[in-house]
């Protein structure tokens, strides 16, 4: 199912772009009409025949000559056919893609192909240039536009982030730093010299694509090299994969029992106190994360690649997760949001302690601001009369979660002390305090490591492609937190999950060691995923309402960010302004709740995002790609006749209000050619809410055995003694609100359904031949709004970075007159003059002999840690 709607009238259509203008192109002669980025500087143009066919000529030019840009033949890009480009050295390389969300789109399994014309194809100094037919790109389905149309709208997208693999056609491309649309008058782009300038295009030596021969592991066939992975000599009770919200939690609670605990992060740093330094240009001592007013403007900041690049649809990178980049909404569930569908040990009752203790840590707000002011109320103060004319009521969202039925709140925000709240804030600091604690940044978790049922640890990957095996103690358990997109992966690359989802990383191009066939465990993992689907729709405003400009909070005036240092003021708020919840009986029985968030993007207009959450009955499935990203299977939205009509009633509810006569609100005109329009046309145009849930189910139907559940009600894995699932993965359905706040109550609880599981099985793992000790490379703690010092502590680039040491070391804290504190450790000196292979031989903290064994080299592991290799 297409997830937007086909194209609206060209009157509307296209007033309602950015114009493109008439440009000669120097290097080639073709008459483009042509769009300029004024911020970016990135140029996209289109040349057409006299009579639209299939093809047109497009030119892509970006001030890049490391990152990418596109070209999509919709403004709504998702779900279209998508042109990128990049430089490769002196190359240009292309490949046509299909974006199916907010992550790295795949290739485009259609018709549609580039061909370049080489005189406006190139790398210089500052810039690249592609310049290309696109071959069948005008396909008049539902990924394109028909050729009967007078214009379209072309979407657009520029990162000068570099890409992963240059070379490879299917490379990830990190998040965009720039798009927008524009629209293209066909009678403007024609040229009767049209098949003259295609007669020019050549086709260039292909790309390579990701390559899909075998993967070598147990008893496996292939030519794919598994990198050796070194065998670290340190050994830990507990080994936690993703330092998203519920990793930090799960993590920070088992190191209170005293236990050794490893919380690997594939990302890196995110607030300033954890050591992140993406730093706002009006104050060296917060990071883009931490300011709340930035939460809408992340995809557009100085820094984007905390976006994941491998998963079906948008996720975080970074440590915290998505709960560094989500807008903030900070919505307790009801009690009815664990008593529906949970099973029992899960319900209300069961989980409501873990709640108190959560919300002890983490409040959430509704007035964040030190000095008691809301700010920039226009917006709320039209939508509450609007929604109290009719018969609605005004609540606390925080204190009152079980009211769900035609409320409205000021926002609740994941807000503290005038910062972006959440683990990284109020749970990390403690386990960092904690001598059993470790953090490992910068490495990807590729796979539990298993002996038949018992896992003895984890496999990870460094920056730099090198590997390294991580084992637990005998008892030890391992814990999966990598988020419901990732999750999954790594499941299915521990040999556990569907088979024919196995063979593919089986036959994949990723080196992945997967267990015998005879040992992998068959479970529906990836198969019960659900969404929050997300209708936008825009009102006009009866009074005046004045809107602030975007530069308000990514570029503020020097009162409000000395309101920020004292905590207070309008960047230490969200971006929303009322929220409101209702719900509607379905045909099926089933009652199904909708949360909207609401805020004023312009003048005179209110834009409300609908979504319709608990109760929703239709689910999708993700899978994983030959080359390791995951991907949908089936998508999970609108898959049922029932959801649709729930929010179509609802919509159909709302627009009857705006035509009340004492409505403060009209439905914004410019929405649609028609004043009939209805809820059922209105939800044809729907994006993710990117709150995932329920890929490895909870449940007591073992799905060894045909069931549904992938973990049992200890959040172990079926089949497995020690392997654990504490993420959004194992949540049985969606709640009413955003998932973020369920998801650390969730995860509270199964921390100590963790801890109390005793393992039995497994043994202490051999010796290994090459062994290295971790050892830190920062440590940073705080939760200091604004800080005097701007110390900079970061990871080594290419390496692991871990950021507090093994108990054998001795370490000292140093604490500065700013917000970081960083770890110094002291290392006593080895008793030999030439270090033996596999030896230490630098870094920092580091005074002993440096020259290694004949046949060995110091080589730089990371900045604390040289190796004779």
């Amino acid at each position: 199912m297409a997830r937007f709607a086909a194209l609206l009238p060209l009157a509307y259509a296209l007033g309602a772009f950015a114009q493109s203008v008439a440009y000669n192109d120097p290097n080639t002669g073709i008459d483009f009409m042509s769009f300029q980025d004024s911020e970016s500087g990135a140029r996209f143009g289109v040349a057409t025949p006299e009579t639209l066919g299939k093809d047109f000529i497009g030119q892509i030019v970006a001030p890049t000559i490391q990152g990418w840009a596109g070209l999509d033949m919709s403004a709504q890009m998702a779900n279209h056919i998508l042109v990128v480009a990049w430089p490769d050295g002196d190359n240009v390389r292309s490949s046509v893609r299909e974006a199916s969300g907010y992550t790295t789109p795949p290739v485009y399994t259609g018709n549609a192909t580039t061909t370049p014309i080489a005189n406006g194809t190139f790398v210089n100094s500052t810039h690249f240039s592609y310049t290309f037919v696109c071959n069948g790109c005008i396909t008049g389905d539902d990924d394109s536009f028909p050729s009967t149309v007078k214009g379209n709208a072309f979407g657009w997208a520029f990162s000068d982030d570099a890409v992963a693999k240059p070379s490879v056609l299917d490379t990830a491309l990190n998040m965009h730093s720039g798009f927008g649309a524009f629209a293209v008058i066909f009678a403007n782009s024609s040229s009767s010299s049209y098949d003259t300038w295609a007669s020019w295009a050549e086709a260039a030596a292909p790309a390579p694509s990701t390559p899909t021969n075998g993967t070598i592991g147990s008893g496996q066939n292939g030519t794919s090299t598994v990198p050796v992975a070194t065998t670290l000599n340190t050994t830990y009770d507990y080994i936690i994969a993703g330092a998203g919200p519920a990793g930090i939690i799960v993590s920070e609670r088992l190191a209170e029992s005293g236990a050794e605990v490893l919380l690997i992060e594939r990302g890196d740093a995110s607030t300033y106190a954890s050591g992140g330094r993406a730093v706002e240009s009006w104050n060296d001592t917060v990071t883009q994360y931490d300011v709340p007013a930035m939460a809408y403007y992340l995809s557009t900041a100085g820094v984007t690649n905390e976006y994941c690049t491998d998963t079906a649809d948008q996720a975080g990178c970074l440590l915290g997760g998505s709960s560094m980049i989500n807008a903030l909404m900070f919505v307790r569930p009801q009690e009815r949001d664990f008593d529906d569908k949970w099973p029992t040990g899960w319900k209300w009752s069961d989980v409501s302690a873990s709640a108190e203790s959560f919300y002890e840590r983490n409040t959430g707000t509704i007035s964040p601001s030190k000095d008691g002011q809301r700010y920039d109320q226009g917006a709320y103060d039209v939508l509450s009369t609007f929604f109290t004319s009719n018969g609605w009521s005004s609540v606390n969202a925080l204190e009152e979660p079980n009211k769900k039925t035609d409320v409205f709140s000021h926002p609740p925000w994941n807000i503290q002390d005038g910062l972006r709240a959440g683990p990284v804030l109020t749970y990390l600091p403690l386990a960092k305090a904690k001598k059993n604690f470790h953090l490992q940044l910068n490495s990807t978790v590729i796979r539990a490591v298993r002996e038949s049922s018992f896992v003895t640890g984890v496999e990870v990957e460094l920056l730099d492609g090198s590997r390294q095996i991580i084992n637990v103690k005998t008892g030890g358990k391992v814990v999966l937190a990598g988020g419901a997109l990732s999750t999954p992966r790594i499941l299915i690359n521990s040999g556990i999950g569907p088979a024919e989802q196995i063979k593919i990383v089986q036959s994949g191009s990723v080196a992945v060691t997967l267990p015998q066939e005879a040992e992998w465990i068959d479970l529906p993992v990836g198969k019960g995923l659900k969404d929050h689907p997300i209708v936008t729709l825009k009102f006009k405003t009866k009074s005046s309402l004045s809107s602030l400009d975007t530069t308000a909070f990514t570029a503020p005036n020097n009162m409000d960010i000395d309101s920020f240092a004292q905590g207070s003021g309008l960047l230490v708020q969200g971006g929303q302004r009322l929220n409101f919840w209702s719900s509607v009986n379905g045909t099926d029985g089933i009652e199904r709740f909708v949360q909207g968030t609401c805020n004023s993007p312009s003048n005179d207009t209110i834009k409300m995002k609908i979504y319709l959450t608990h109760g929703l009955t239709s689910v999708g499935e993700i899978g994983v790609t030959a080359s390791g990203k995951t991907e949908y299977i089936t998508q999970p939205w609108f898959t049922t006749t029932e959801d649709k009509d729930a929010l179509a009633a609802f919509i159909d509810r709302l627009i009857s209000f705006t035509k009340t006569a004492n409505s403060t609100l009209t439905l914004d005109a410019g929405l649609t050619a028609s004043s009939n329009v209805t809820g059922a046309d209105l939800i044809k145009t729907f994006v993710t809410g990117s709150h995932f849930v329920g890929t490895a189910l909870m449940g007591t139907k073992d799905g060894r055995k045909g069931g549904d559940a992938v973990v049992d009600l200890d959040t172990k894995v079926y089949g497995t003694d020690n392997l654990f699932v504490v993420d959004a993965s194992f949540h049985p359905d969606l709640p009413t609100g955003n998932t973020q706040a369920i998801v650390m109550v969730a995860a509270e609880a199964a921390a100590k359904k963790v801890l109390a599981v005793k393992v039995s099985g497994g043994d202490d793992t051999p010796a290994p031949s090459s062994t290295i000790s971790a050892l830190p490379t920062s440590s940073a703690v705080s939760s200091t709004a604004v800080a005097t010092s701007s110390a900079a502590v970061t990871s080594a680039p290419g390496s692991a970075s871990i950021t507090s040491a093994p108990t054998a070391v001795a370490s000292e804290t140093a604490t500065f007159s700013g917000t970081t504190a960083v770890t110094s450790v002291a290392v006593p000196s080895p008793a030999y003059t030439e270090v033996p292979m596999y030896g230490r031989c630098g870094g920092i903290g580091y005074d002993g002999p440096t020259k290694c064994a004949p046949g060995s080299k110091c080589k730089v592991q990371n900045d604390w840690y040289y190796q004779c290799v």
